[in-house]
């Protein structure tokens, strides 16, 4: 896929879904045409064609793949009426937000957890069934049956399709948040490739949590969605070296750091706190590390008090992972504790967990002055990594250990 066409597919992606769900009533329909229109545009280019607007041009394309697919299934006649609609609702479709829109489908009550973020991924961002997948440290084959129940379940469900309304989208306002903070989990570090993060995947986060926060501006996690959001991607540009090598908090020049953004999460940190919800407690955590001046300032105590509040609201194997790891910075006691808890906390979630745990344990241990235990740890972080940024950091760290 050109360069070109990379761009559009990843700005014209959830409009032209958008416009084919909301013209055809069918996710299968929209996802499947706009990937047919997708790969006649790349066939196009690659033949020496100028497209001049891709956007257009696939949109169009999308809908006459879509109308031939319910020809052929003979079924048009039943949609005709909604193909043909007046330029006045078009021109007011426009205006609605896709992408946003295209999370609250996703986040149908008829679906599970992981079938939502799933299907979110898919429909929303273009993510392969693959890297999807990798995600949920599961097979693809299993992830495409997630997809394919999904699509049924709403199929199914025996409502005329219509653009999620008010009342659903505040229904669904807080599955929308965490499936928008699935997607910059997924570009904050990417799951496969060259790079360690998928600037793609987490500028589109941020257009999400930006909108959402414009749709809902009293809401506290909405706000502390964005506030996490915004203190990462102001940190984001001194995660690694000029060649693409990842640093760790403790390695990185903060005079580096996007300061008038971190001064924006920290403000929306502030307003989200009060909530006490998961996404503001988190925001919390980062806003103390974006605001230490150094890594030794890091204010560990406070991270700890919050990691612990967040384990009330949110029990989940990474909140304890957090958790253990601030504890491991309160002294030697505690720094032994720690690599003990995260041996037993091995195991208990997806291989893709398990590698962060090991991860964890290696720089525990070598904080404990126990290089062969960290490297031993190191090496089972490393089974099934599929980042090779992430692989060339603990290829360093090997070898410092070794040396």
């Amino acid at each position: 896929m050109s360069s070109e066409l990379e761009t559009a597919f990843a700005e014209e992606w959830p409009r032209v879904v958008g416009a084919i769900l909301r013209a055809f009533g069918s996710v299968d329909v929209a996802e499947e045409s706009a990937q047919e229109a997708f790969a006649r545009a790349a066939d196009r280019i690659a033949a020496g064609e100028q497209l001049q607007n891709i956007g257009a041009w696939v949109t169009t394309t999308a809908r006459h793949v879509a109308i031939d697919s319910l020809r052929r299934d003979a079924v048009l006649r039943q949609k005709l009426p909604l193909i043909v609609e007046p330029e006045a609702q078009e021109e007011a479709a426009e205006e609605i937000d896709n992408r946003l829109g295209l999370v609250y489908v996703a986040c149908d009550p008829l679906l599970s957890p992981e079938q939502q973020v799933a299907l979110a991924l898919r429909i929303v961002c273009g993510v392969p069934t693959a890297d999807i997948a990798d995600f949920f440290g599961t097979s693809g084959a299993t992830i495409a049956a997630r997809l394919t129940r999904a699509k049924q379940a709403i199929a199914r469900s025996g409502e005329k399709f219509s653009w999620p309304s008010p009342e659903d989208r505040v229904e669904r306002l807080g599955t929308a948040l965490t499936t928008i903070y699935g997607v910059y989990t997924l570009g904050h570090t990417a799951v496969a490739g060259s790079d360690l993060m998928d600037s793609r995947l987490s500028g589109l986060a941020l257009l999400l949590a930006r909108s959402i926060v414009a749709e809902y501006p009293a809401d506290t996690e909405a706000l502390g969605l964005l506030a996490l959001i915004e203190l990462g991607e102001a940190r984001g540009v001194a995660r690694t070296t000029a060649d693409g090598m990842p640093l760790t908090l403790a390695e990185v020049d903060r005079s580096a750091w996007g300061r008038q953004r971190i001064r924006r999460g920290l403000e929306l940190a502030a307003m989200a706190l009060p909530g006490g919800g998961r996404f503001a407690l988190q925001a919390g955590i980062a806003g103390l590390h974006s605001s230490a001046a150094t890594w030794e300032q890091t204010d560990w105590g406070a991270i700890s008090t919050l990691y612990h509040g967040l384990s009330r609201v949110w029990p989940a194997p990474v909140v304890t992972l957090g958790g253990i790891i601030a504890l491991s910075h309160l002294g030697p006691s505690e720094l032994d504790r720690a690599a003990n808890d995260l041996r037993q906390l091995a195991g208990r979630a997806s291989p893709e967990f398990d590698r962060r745990v090991f991860a964890a344990l290696a720089e525990v241990e070598e904080r404990r002055g126990a290089p062969a235990a960290a490297l031993r740890a190191l090496g089972a972080a490393s089974l099934g990594e599929k980042n090779e940024a992430v692989l060339r950091y603990y290829v360093r760290v090997g070898e410092r250990l070794a040396g």
